[in-house]
């Protein structure tokens, strides 16, 4: 195992400079083991602790691919079954209900896709006053079992993608349930033994001497020097994963290895190949989608999988490139989620000997589309945009919806600036690409994916990244 190259920590330690975050571990991979590996800055600065790699995270939504495997984990042993509705697994008081009072017929396989009508939101965090926790939660929620008590789908089960962290508490209890004991000890058994995790665990906070430290402002989340270590999450399932970088390497060398880490077999060939596969993508024309519990990707003209995470004083991520036989995890104690998307790509670059790309893609106009229909398009989406399906039911969505306003301007030549919308942490530019409404994105999170605009009676509409969906109303509608 060697440490990390002199191009890699010379752009962790100039990202951790400029983004106001103190600590960073980051671990290359393949089937076989580490490739390099290493830690730069302060896990907690009190102590004066240097981080490594084998330093305990916080992972945030990381851990949805951990609750994923368990649940495909007990798929296999016949436990439960993708494509039942998830009612028949919860007691009659739990049941998911539409807005009408009927039982919603989910299945698994939507909860895990994103597809599933279930809302956005936080629900099963504790932000440490308890005010703003009950605010947050819509009530008091103590458990797991508080956290999705109550739930109703807001749209129709597999209409469209909404990135739902109630979706994967659900997915939690119910696992925790067909197995027979509490989620956080089911994931232990199954998934984080089983691959030899030792460092890691599903709990609502740890902390100590080996541990990160989050920094930054809980409300609002942002970047800040502040520990951010109340925040805690009754709702674990969805984003409660602790862990290290060597430890995580280990999950994703079974990805590489196609379910099997050592002698161990986590899950079977078939079933991981249908958990990297597309099952829900938010318009028909990007090319981002979710699979199993997956986000996946075009990037660099090969196929990516994985996850990122973000919440208050945490931002991480985990991506995979099969046909490469590699992947990279970096996770960092900053708010900051632009930082280990950049650095995962610089250290899968230099793992693959890729030359860096400062802008994704070669942005084209196809022939029959003018330069001049480009400058036209842009200039008629220049203006405020809402950010749709984003914010969670009740008085905090409704707060968040009329204070959140995204701003897109026309460059030029079709080239469109986004500012405000903080999927893409800071500046997002849509550069054109292809057909008419056709885009590449250069943005320091997943750039290089892509993006579709639509001119539609009610607006204009912009979908990107995986669940992004940003909406302009017509003029004088």
């Amino acid at each position: 195992m060697e440490s990390l190259p002199d191009l890699v920590e010379s752009a962790i330690n100039a990202r951790l400079r400029g983004r106001q975050i103190h600590g960073l571990a980051l671990a290359a991979f393949d089937a076989d083991g580490i490739l390099f590996s290493g830690g730069v800055g302060f896990s907690d600065l009190a102590r004066g602790e240097r981080v490594a790699e084998a330093t305990v995270f916080r992972a945030a939504s990381i851990s949805k691919l951990l609750t994923s495997s368990l649940v495909l984990r007990l798929a296999e042993l016949g436990l439960l079954d993708l494509d039942t509705p998830v009612n028949e697994y919860l007691p009659p008081e739990q049941r998911i209900l539409d807005r009408t009072g009927v039982a919603a017929p989910i299945e698994i396989r939507q909860l895990l896709s994103h597809s599933s009508g279930l809302p956005a939101g936080v629900r099963g965090a504790n932000v440490g006053n308890p005010a703003l926790s009950f605010l947050a939660n819509q009530g008091r929620v103590r458990t797991l079992e508080d956290a999705i008590a109550g739930l109703q789908v807001t749209h129709p089960p597999g209409s469209r993608v909404v990135y739902s962290n109630p979706a994967f508490n659900l997915l939690g209890f119910i696992a925790g349930r067909v197995a027979g004991r509490p989620f956080e000890l089911a994931v232990r058994e199954h998934v984080l033994g089983p691959l030899g995790m030792t460092n890691s665990a599903f709990t609502t906070n740890r902390s100590g001497p080996g541990i990160a430290t989050p920094y930054g402002s809980i409300l609002p989340p942002q970047v800040s020097s502040k520990p951010a270590h109340h925040l805690q999450l009754v709702g674990t399932a969805m984003g409660g994963l602790t862990t290290s970088a060597t430890d995580l390497a280990r999950f994703g060398r079974m990805i590489l290895n196609n379910g099997v880490l050592g002698t161990t077999r986590l899950l079977s060939a078939r079933t991981l190949e249908n958990a990297l596969t597309v099952q829900a993508v938010n318009h028909p024309e990007l090319q981002q989608g979710f699979g199993l519990g997956f986000k996946l990707r075009r990037w660099r003209d090969r196929k990516t999988v994985g996850h990122d995470g973000n919440m208050p004083g945490v931002a991480t991520q985990l991506k995979i490139s099969p046909a490469d036989g590699v992947g990279v995890v970096v996770l960092t104690n900053g708010f900051a989620l632009g930082v280990p998307h950049e650095i995962a790509d610089i250290a899968l670059e230099y793992a693959l000997a890729l030359p860096p790309e400062r802008e994704p893609g070669s942005p084209v106009i196809t022939q029959g589309t003018s330069r001049a229909e480009w400058e036209s398009l842009g200039r008629r989406s220049t203006g405020n945009y809402q950010v749709l399906d984003a914010s969670p039911p009740g008085t905090v969505g409704r707060l968040l919806d009329l204070t959140t306003r995204v701003r897109v301007n026309h460059e030029a030549g079709g080239r469109l600036r986004v500012d405000g919308y903080d999927g893409a942490d800071g500046p997002m530019w849509l550069q054109p690409d292809g057909d008419l409404g056709h885009y590449v994105v250069a943005s320091a999170v997943d750039n290089g994916s892509n993006a579709v605009l639509d001119e539609r009676s009610d607006g204009t509409h912009i979908w990107c990244g995986y669940s992004g969906h940003l909406f302009c109303p017509r003029r004088g509608a």
